[in-house]
């Protein structure tokens, strides 16, 4: 059985059962609003670039860009599952990298003036020190807060069944370990991720590229 714990991936189980392959689903960590994301609307109107590098940096993205009128907007994601959630809230990205990391999308980041980064408390450094590199003013606004979610018995009982888990974060890694001592087969999303999860002691296979379509293939090895 693969367990997803991001919680918010219907189209990944469903991709799976089609597949005839047991998924299911439990979300480890719940996102709440900081302060920060009152200030968004009126920082958006003289952004030069705004950075996203979650997709609950840009459903919050999303409710500013809104909430200010949708004035023109040039936005960099990180990778095409955080584009896609751009995209279906109508405010397309103008810059996706290669590869989908925070690194990488610093590294590739067009000419900017100024960036805004719309971030999360626990999101890392590496797309301001990257930028900052390169000569490029960089504001973070961490809009939101990532918690652990207490879990169910009946949830708690799925991550003792699972034979791969399907991880999306550091901080998943480090919530699952709060509730077994088990280490089952770990597919990793990306580099950050996988290098925590080894640390914790989890047999990890990565996924190459990293973002969401890798990690289907990760999780298709690990099965194997």
């Amino acid at each position: 059985m693969v367990l997803l714990t991001r919680g918010k991936d219907r189209a990944l189980l469903e991709r799976l059962a089609a597949l005839g392959i047991e998924a299911v689903e439990v979300a480890l960590l719940e996102q709440v609003d900081l302060p920060a994301l009152k200030e968004l609307p009126g920082k958006l109107p003289a952004a030069h670039w705004v950075a996203v590098t979650s997709k609950e940096g840009a459903r919050r993205l999303l409710f500013a860009w809104e909430r200010a009128g949708r004035p023109p907007l040039k936005v960099a994601a990180v990778g095409e599952g955080t584009g896609e959630v751009l995209r279906a809230g109508g405010l397309p990205p103008a810059f996706v990298p290669g590869r989908a990391t925070a690194k990488d999308l610093a590294e590739a980041f067009p000419k900017a003036e100024r960036v805004l980064f719309v971030a999360g408390d626990l999101a890392g450094r590496d797309l301001e020190v990257g930028l900052r590199g390169r000569g490029i003013p960089v504001e973070r606004l961490e809009v939101y807060a990532t918690r652990e979610r207490a879990l169910a018995p009946e949830e708690v009982a799925l991550l003792e069944r699972a034979e791969v888990v399907a991880f999306f974060s550091p901080s998943g890694v480090r919530a699952f370990t709060r509730w077994t001592p088990r280490r089952p087969k770990a597919a990793c999303i990306g580099p950050s991720t996988a290098e925590e999860a080894r640390r914790l002691g989890f047999p990890v296979v990565a996924a190459e590229p990293p973002g969401l379509e890798g990690l289907v293939q990760a999780i298709f090895r690990a099965l194997s």
